[in-house]
């Protein structure tokens, strides 16, 4: 095997795992963005009163009330509780995306410098 044909196999080693990089990374996007698209959070008041449901972009999806809470609270208390409990929903999803999206963000896949690399080994 020549100096070249050996060079152009190693080179083409490289692409290939680079590429496979790639694809992984895509499968990992995806996963992630299932997961962001279903995600949802539950909270509950702590006298369980209240419950909230709020979606991965911190929108409320679904809101239960006891009978009790309505006797319970004034009507700007309930509110007040109601959007204290959306916030303490959106802090934990927000901690949730964070974890979930943490890993791509540490470990972003191949960059161009890995690309031109590969290019400057097949070159030389």
């Amino acid at each position: 095997m020549s100096a070249e044909s050996g060079r152009a196999v190693v080179s083409r080693r490289a692409w290939d795992s680079v590429l496979d990089e790639v694809d992984e990374q895509r499968v990992q996007l995806r996963e992630v963005e299932e997961q962001l698209r279903t995600m949802t959070v539950e909270v509950t008041s702590t006298d369980r009163l209240v419950t909230v449901v709020t979606n991965a972009r911190g929108v409320l999806v679904d809101l239960h009330l006891e009978s009790l809470a309505l006797r319970r609270y004034r009507a700007d208390q309930l509110s007040a509780l109601i959007l204290e409990l959306v916030t303490r929903a959106d802090n934990e999803l927000s901690g949730q995306r964070n974890q979930l999206i943490g890993h791509i963000v540490e470990n972003p896949g191949p960059q161009y410098r890995d690309l031109d690399e590969v290019a400057v080994r097949g070159g030389a």
